[in-house]
């Protein structure tokens, strides 16, 4: 920038888009404390799964607790994690499909709460409501489908942290420039 110029700043539509620090800084805590809840959910889901398969004694309070947190605690706090999470992502810098990591998230966050709310909680829930039957493949296919989404949550918080890839379309515009 030279003596005289004026610093270049973005247009009255993208500051109008941008969410003011307070409510950014509110939106992030309500975002990773949603987060960070439904990961936790799904890991004592997951630890409560392991308990019933490899304890019949404790089979039934084991899936009892797991199908209370799939009932209680997973619908409210994916669909939170997943507003909260477009709220940041349109009234940030970062954008919707402007990065990578921010458009892998949604994808991964959009399965897992569709997953989550339609498919594993249903499963649990029905384990939970005859444990007595649930010493076979129904067991093994839950403890695979709870292991498999505690893997893509952690997934979707190491994509938060690391933000790898970079910018969406960044090559095609660099390639234009030279």
């Amino acid at each position: 920038m030279t003596a005289g110029t004026a610093p270049v700043r973005p247009s009255g539509a993208l500051r109008a888009r941008r969410l003011p620090p307070g409510w950014r800084k509110a939106a992030l805590s309500v975002h990773v404390v949603a987060s960070v809840g439904w990961l936790g959910v799904h890991g004592s889901m997951l630890a409560l799964a392991w308990a019933a398969a490899a304890d019949p004694g404790a089979r039934g309070a084991a899936l009892d607790a797991a199908g209370l947190l799939s009932g209680l605690l997973v619908p409210p706090l994916s669909l939170v994690a997943l507003v909260s999470g477009l709220v940041l992502s349109l009234g940030t810098p970062w954008g919707l499909l402007r990065h990578y990591w921010v458009t892998a998230k949604l994808v991964l966050t959009l399965l897992l709460v569709v997953g989550s709310n339609l498919s594993i909680g249903p499963a649990v829930r029905t384990l939970a409501a005859g444990p007595e039957a649930a010493a076979g493949a129904e067991l093994v296919s839950a403890l695979g489908a709870l292991s498999v989404s505690f893997t893509v949550l952690l997934a979707t918080v190491l994509l938060s942290t690391v933000k790898p890839f970079g910018r969406i379309g960044r090559r095609a515009r660099e390639g234009r420039r030279r």
